[in-house]
């Protein structure tokens, strides 16, 4: 499980909380959006594969790679990004059937 101690380190090093995350979310790890997607590139192979905007300005990103790690970032509107969340197994669900059964 690299890429869990590498979230372990960066959030050992970094220290930083985002005050404007939920509670829930604890202590994450922010950084300019470009580092850490620089990051996430170089050390997993991770693209971005999905994003939405949230209500408050934000926008949730999913970074995914072939072998299967995945990263949640939360972007703020500021430019500066936190990890939210990080594993392995990424598995893409295949879009449900359009149209009515046959």
């Amino acid at each position: 499980m690299r890429k869990t101690a590498l979230f372990a380190c960066l959030t050992t090093a970094t220290l930083l909380a985002a005050p404007s995350l939920p509670a829930s979310a604890g202590q994450a790890v922010c950084k300019d959006r470009n580092e850490i997607i620089e990051i996430l590139a170089r050390k997993f192979g991770e693209t971005q594969r999905s994003f939405g905007l949230q209500n408050n300005k934000r926008v949730l990103e999913l970074y995914a790679s072939p072998s299967g790690t995945w990263t949640a970032l939360v972007t703020l509107p500021s430019g500066r990004s936190c990890v939210v969340g990080a594993g392995e197994a990424w598995t893409i669900v295949p879009a449900p059937p359009v149209g009515e059964p046959a």
